[in-house]
Formats: C-alpha cells, structure tokens, sequence
C-alpha cells in the first residue's frame, strides 16, 4: 500500500490541531501579503502627502524657515572686464579686455511684513543686500602685494550711462532742443565713450552727474548706473506675493506679483509680461523629468525656465540637474516666442534694454552657446566651456528642494555709430558687443542643512520601510514555519499509520517494516 498526503487519511483527533496550523499559515501569509502591499503601493502616497505637507510655506517648517532668511551663503562672484585699447575701440577696432577679480560679495536676503493671505498666498516686503568677502577674494594670494579691493580698484569699461542716452535719443524721436542740452551736459562733466570707475561703482551702482542734469528735460530717466539689483531699504514697501503650497502643491513658491508689479512693464506681449516661478529655492515636490522648472530671475527681469539633464549625486542625495534651454536665449527670427523680450540680436542674448534704459545684453561666459562670432570680435575671453560655464541647478526631486546652485551670466554692452554724437560718429555701423562683467552666483544647502534636511525628510522614511520589510519578512517566515508544522502534523497522524516524514526514531538503513513504512510500502 502507498501512502499519501490527505486530510481524509488524517486522524480525527489531531484535526483541530492541523486546522489551528493551517489557520495561522494563511493569516501570516495574507498579513504579509498586505504589509508587502502597504510598504510597494500606500506607504509612497502617504509618504508624498507628508512631503507636501512639509514643504508648504508656513510656520513651523522647515522651508518656511529657509524662506525667511536663508541660512547657507550665497555668493556673487564678480569679475570685471578692463579694456585696455581704448583708443582702438573708438575708431572702430576690436576690444581687447582683461579679466580683473574674482570678487566675492556675500549675499543676504530677509523677508519683512509677511502675511498669509487666504491660507494660500504669502504677502511680503523684502530686502536684498550685499557684503564683500576680502578673506574669500584673496585666499589664493599667497601674500602677494596685489589684494583685490572692490573700492580701490579702477578699470576702463564703457561709460554705460552715456550709451544708454545715445541710444534712447537715437532711436526715440527726440526734439533737437534736447540734444543741445546733451551737448552741454556732456561738455560741463567730460562725458566720453569710455570710463574709469571702481569694480564696486559699476557693480552696485552710482549717481551719474551727467544723468542727473538730464533728468530736467528727461523726467523719466534714472541717474544711478548698476549692474547687480542691489535692494535697499525702500524696497520693504513694496509689496511680493508667492502662492505657499498649502492647497495646491504645485503653485508652490510661484510669484503672484513681484515689487509691486502683477505684469512686468519692460516686455511687449502678454507671454513675456506674465510673472511666475520661484525664486529657486525649492519647486514642487515628486518632480517630473519631463516637463521643465520656472525660475524668476529679478537681475534678468523675466522668468526663465529650465529642463531636466541628467541625474546625479550632490552631497549624498540623488538630485535631478537643470539648465537653462538653448531656445530661451534664440532671437526672435528663430524663437518667434522671443519677440516680447525684444529679442532682435544674436542668439544666445537676453536684451535687457527696455529694462534698464541702456543697451545691456546679457549671455552665458565668453559668450556660451552665442553665436561664435561673438566671441571671435573680443579679445582676451578664455574659451567658452560648458561644463564650468553653464547655468545649472540640481534639485532633489522628491521634496522639490534646491541641494545646489551655480547660475552664470555676462553682462554686455552693445555698441553701434550714433552720428549726432561726435566721439561715438567713428564707431562701426554694424554693432558690438562688448563684455563688462562676468557674475555667478552660487547657493544651496551647507552641511549642516543638508543633515537637518536628511533627519526630518529621509531617515524617518527611510527607518519606516525597514521596519515594514522586517515585519514583512517576519511574517513570511512565521507562515513558512506555521506550514512545516501543518504538514509535520499532518504526516505523522494518518489513520493506516503511514508516515511522509521519518519519527524521530525511525531508521532508513537496515531494512524491516520499519524502513518499509518510511516509503509509503507494505
């Protein structure tokens, strides 16, 4: 006779026990069948909703925190352009430029007045300022006689504010009444193509006497000539709006109105007048590689967006890289979306004029992704270099919260023959554009945000989903072992005596009935 493994074979008083066994398998078995769906399918989506609850700006988290006052250095790094052939360039040659610096600044931001409006807006004032870093400009030195000073140092560069009135004048329509005051204006202070003012003058800004004595018969001009925004006191009263996320995560951090301004008035269409983006600090959490960030970019005026590129690992945190995309920075002629920015030079320029009342272009370091003969027309720029001249951030994509930052710019001025005014009659006819300044900024989280962010967000997360694997594999095993003991019990308790596993005592070796029954035959 053979024997089998059946429940009808099975001795009456062994089935509750068998039955208690089986019971407890199956429960263990769906237990970690849940827990294994919790831990895959629920726990992420839980997770996430505690994520947008986090990042939302309000009080008591940390982004909100962060958003006040920003703890980890930022940086501008400055560093000037001195044109040493002057004379050359006035009669039509090829500027020839020297770098000068870096300079560090330290930069400091503070939010003033904030309301939360609706429970879903944050109305605020806000200050900007900068500090220069000596100890970080001139750690390399080695003791050299030459440190950098922002304030001592003079270089050449082009006289910005008498451009920008050349140029408005030339392209405006102005009476002739103005000119003649121009002409005297320009005799009574020297006014010529080109200037020698201090690294700190051109950078944050001075009061220009030229444009002073203009602004009676031009009301609408501005006598301070800058090149970095630099905030002041007066801007606590004007008033921004960001949305904080609190019912809709997405429209974290995006700019409502900024300065006062719900339109910005410098651009000519709707799409390039349009406020929004963050500030980038942070963006909306779970990012989505497809589809591009918006930053606000209050030194450019206008909001820019940036596409994914790659993914990599910046302080041990997986982050998602951005860059700006090339057909931000095309003309109009190949971006036709670009018209509003006025965008009728070269591609891989931002024109700034209708901003600052001057002919500022702006574009990436030694001219970037510009078209090359940009940079074939100056000498004295080190090759353009993607990977140490872009701008790029790279952002952890499950928060939306900027790890790193390094975003670069050139600001140019572009020169061009204006005939009504004598020294500028010789310049070519076709323009230039000549660099003045190199700035980068630099940001993102220090070592100690970096581990206050990892033991709020991750670690907890991270402790939660072992626990839920241990539990998971705990269950597992204890229905593996409520199964053995099923089968064990359940083997050793036929009626015909038949055993599927040997007793304790049983032998295999030696022959006999024994041995026999071991193998289910008689």
């Amino acid at each position: 006779m053979t024997s089998s493994y059946s429940w009808n074979n099975l001795d009456d008083a062994a089935k509750p026990r068998a039955k208690r066994l089986l019971c407890l398998q199956a429960t263990f078995l769906v237990l970690s069948l849940l827990v294994l769906i919790f831990t895959i399918v629920i726990f992420p989506i839980v997770f996430l909703d505690l994520v947008n609850q986090q990042v939302a700006l309000t009080n008591g988290t940390l982004s909100f925190e962060q958003w006040l006052a920003p703890t980890p250095a930022i940086f501008k790094i400055v560093t000037v352009y001195n044109i040493t052939n002057p004379a050359e360039v006035e009669v039509g040659g090829k500027p020839k430029v020297e770098a000068l610096g870096p300079y560090y600044f330290r930069e400091y931001r503070e939010r003033v007045r904030v309301e939360e409006v609706y429970d879903q807006e944050l109305w605020f004032g806000e200050k900007k300022w900068y500090e220069f870093d000596y100890n970080k400009t001139n750690e390399g030195n080695n003791g050299s006689s030459k440190l950098l000073d922002p304030v001592k140092d003079i270089f050449t560069t082009i006289n910005l504010a008498y451009v920008g009135v050349a140029f408005n004048l030339t392209y405006s329509g102005t009476p002739a009444e103005i000119f003649g005051a121009v002409a005297a204006a320009m005799k009574e202070h020297e006014v010529s193509l080109f200037m020698n003012r201090s690294v700190n003058d051109v950078v944050f800004g001075y009061k220009d006497k030229f444009l002073t004595d203009l602004k009676i018969f031009m009301p609408t001009l501005s006598d301070t000539v800058q090149i970095v925004y630099n905030m002041s006191e007066k801007d606590i009263h004007t008033t921004s709006k960001i949305l904080n996320g609190r019912k809709n995560v997405s429209d974290l951090g995006q700019y409502t109105q900024w300065q006062g301004y719900t339109k910005l008035p410098y651009w000519s269409t709707p799409d390039a007048a349009v406020i929004n983006g963050t500030e980038g600090l942070f963006f909306a959490p779970n990012l989505d590689k497809t589809k591009p960030i918006t930053t606000f970019v209050d030194d450019l005026f206008r909001a820019n967006p940036m596409v994914y590129v790659d993914e990599e690992v910046v302080m041990g945190m997986n982050t998602y890289k951005y860059e700006i995309p090339q057909y931000v920075m095309m003309n109009a002629t190949n971006n036709p979306l670009n018209k509003g920015f006025y965008a009728y030079g070269p591609d891989g320029m931002m024109n700034l004029t209708a901003a600052v009342m001057a002919p500022v272009f702006v574009s990436k370091p030694s001219f970037l992704d510009s078209e090359p003969w940009l940079q074939e027309e100056v000498e004295g720029l080190p090759p353009a270099n993607k990977t140490t001249m872009d701008t790029n951030l790279w952002v952890e994509p499950i928060t939306g919260a900027l790890v790193k930052a390094k975003k670069q710019l050139q600001a140019n001025v572009m020169i061009e023959n204006y005939p009504k005014f004598p020294d500028l009659k010789n310049l070519r006819s076709t323009p230039r554009y000549i660099p003045m300044s190199k700035i980068i900024e630099t940001g993102g989280m220090d070592d100690e945000l970096v581990g206050t962010f990892k033991s709020k967000v991750f670690k907890p997360r991270d402790a939660f989903t072992i626990g839920l694997w241990v539990v998971f594999a705990v269950f597992i095993l204890v229905g593996v072992a409520m199964g053995v003991l099923h089968y064990r019990h359940v083997s050793r308790n036929q009626k015909d005596g038949s055993l599927l596993i040997p007793d304790e005592g049983s032998k295999v070796s030696g022959g006999g009935s024994k041995a026999s029954n071991i193998y289910g035959s008689t």
